[in-house]
């Protein structure tokens, strides 16, 4: 395992706070992505939503395939005994540059691309989306620098500004200007190029060729985490762009409209895991494997709670989401499933990172995609959108297990509770079942919310109650 940095290792009430920041972050994004797509869904008509919802999983899918895995490469790198901070803020400015770059070349090649077919102007939105990657390879890298500093706070500013202020200024677009996708994105993209300027004053990055070696590192570290980041974003958001190839840019809007029951999910674990993985890449190698077992449990136990409070808002959600709350329903209630395959997922691959073996994602992840897409193809080519949810699902859960069997031979992997995961899952499987026996109204939505969530506070407080008072590295 490669050496670790001395740097202190965060109380367990920096702990506490910052994943709280995280936590709190990632709730303003839901809540404000479910205040604004109601409006946006009903002031565009169903081909001009289903521009808008492909461009935007599209800027996803790219963003994060653009990177390839340099924001968490960063933050483990800040920790490293050797100049960490020095290589760390390197590699963030080789991400900040070469996403820009791979960015000015793609809208080269699409108005080439267009001017060779005599099309005249490539399509605004697609144009529109990739210079918004290029812009968010910045915010990714410092997004990944303010997580090594334990500053969530300005971090959460970010996340905020490249996805609520986005689609809140595409709302106001489309309301003033004229309900069009062009607008939408246009609007968006304004908002992400000034979250990219707060991004460069919030984290400076160094350029690369002035840290001796950085260049190299990053390429060493980003090409074989390529084929993964990719795969990663298509098994998390690629339904839908298979669903506009094969069935329709209609059923893709459909879909789309309630993925946020997938996204959700991920992206609370996601922001969960920007506290488990500086705690875990922070933690040295004499503490690594308490850290792994404390930081497994949380996930799991998060995993549950966020995956069975998307179920149980699913019939409420599917009313505000969608003009077709029957249609949309059974999709909502199967994707927050994803949840602890996930999780399992993020706990493992924070390992392999550790350990620096990341290459191994290489295979994995793209084999995974591989057999869901094609599975996915044939459900979406016959329209069938629910199955195609249960496809991602069962996805994620594979991706989960196969990443914490590249693990399970070292002694931070060895102490993953796998079995835990495994038995959430069940849990999760079978409330979903219970609840899909209830009719849908938003009337029976409410109670079925309620319960669940009175259910896991209780729950909660029942532990809260049994578990003694514990200090502070315990916390």
């Amino acid at each position: 395992m490669p050496s670790r940095s001395s740097t202190p290792r965060p109380t367990g009430t920096d702990r506490s706070v910052s994943s709280t920041w995280y936590l709190v972050g990632s709730l303003l994004q839901g809540l404000g992505l479910l205040l604004i797509q109601p409006f946006a869904v009903r002031i565009l008509d169903e081909r001009q939503w289903g521009y808008v919802s492909t461009s935007v999983v599209t800027i996803q899918v790219l963003v994060v395939l653009i990177s390839a895995g340099l924001p968490l490469a960063i933050t483990n790198l800040w920790f490293a005994r050797e100049r960490g901070t020095d290589r760390s803020r390197g590699m963030y400015g080789f991400m900040a540059l070469a996403s820009a770059a791979l960015a000015a070349a793609g809208v080269l090649g699409l108005l080439g691309l267009a001017a060779l077919r005599g099309e005249g102007a490539a399509p605004t939105t697609v144009v529109l989306s990739v210079v918004s990657v290029g812009v968010l390879g910045t915010v990714l890298g410092s997004q990944a620098v303010l997580r090594a500093q334990n500053r969530p706070g300005r971090f959460v500013l970010l996340s905020i500004g490249s996805s609520v202020l986005a689609n809140l200024l595409g709302l106001v677009g489309i309301l003033l200007i004229a309900p069009t996708a062009e607008v939408y994105m246009g609007a968006y993209s304004l908002a992400v190029l000034a979250t990219g300027v707060a991004a460069l004053v919030l984290a400076r990055p160094r350029l690369p060729w002035r840290v001796p070696g950085s260049s190299r590192e990053s390429f060493r570290i980003a090409l074989p985490l390529l084929p993964h980041t990719g795969a990663l974003m298509l098994l998390t958001q690629g339904s839908v762009l298979i669903l506009a190839y094969a069935a329709g840019v209609e059923d893709a809007g459909y879909f789309g409209a309630v993925l946020i029951f997938a996204l959700g999910p991920i992206t609370i674990l996601n922001a969960l895991n920007n506290a488990w993985s500086t705690r875990m890449m922070s933690a040295g190698e004499d503490r690594l494997v308490a850290e792994t077992q404390r930081v497994s449990v949380e996930a799991a136990a998060w995993a549950l709670a966020v995956g069975l409070l998307g179920s149980a808002g699913a019939a409420v959600g599917s009313f505000v989401l969608s003009t077709e709350p029957g249609l949309v329903w059974p999709i909502a209630l199967t994707l927050p499933l994803v949840s602890t395959g996930y999780a399992l997922f993020l706990v493992s691959s924070n390992l392999l990172y550790i350990a620096d073996r990341t290459r191994l994602l290489a295979f994995g992840t793209p084999s995974v995609l591989v057999v869901v897409a094609l599975l996915a193809y044939g459900a979406a080519s016959a329209s069938a959108l629910v199955l195609v949810a249960m496809i991602q699902v069962l996805g994620f859960a594979c991706l989960g297990l196969l990443t914490y069997a590249m693990v399970l031979r070292t002694p931070p992997g060895r102490s993953v509770p796998v079995a835990l995961f495994l038995g959430g899952l069940g849990v999760q499987v079978g409330v979903v079942v219970l609840l899909g026996l209830f009719p849908l109204s938003v009337t029976a939505g409410v109670i079925e919310a309620a319960a669940v969530a009175a259910v896991l506070i209780a729950l909660f407080l029942l532990r809260s109650r049994r578990t003694p008072a514990r200090t502070p590295s315990g916390a």
